[in-house]
């Protein structure tokens, strides 16, 4: 995966985001998750960095990295963004 720049900043709703230019946000909350839900979001955004909306295609990239992607999501669900 390539991206254009990364920063972190403190979300109130979400646990990060990309855009068409490829640049990553993330929550400074993300820190306080476990490590395996924080891979999930750095894979999940980093996923968007080929497929930006959330269709089929995306979830097959995404599967394609993590075979999990779908029950961390459920696990992330658990938590906060404003923790």
């Amino acid at each position: 995966y390539s991206y254009r720049s990364v920063t972190i900043r403190r979300l109130k709703a979400r646990w990060g985001s990309c855009n068409q230019y490829k640049d990553i946000v993330l929550n400074l909350q993300l820190m306080q998750l476990p490590w395996h839900l924080i891979n999930y979001v750095l894979l999940h955004e980093l996923a968007h960095t080929k497929v930006l909306r959330h269709g089929p295609d995306f979830w097959d990239e995404l599967a394609a990295s993590l075979p999990s992607a779908r029950t961390l999501q459920k696990q992330l669900r658990k938590y906060q963004t404003s923790l």
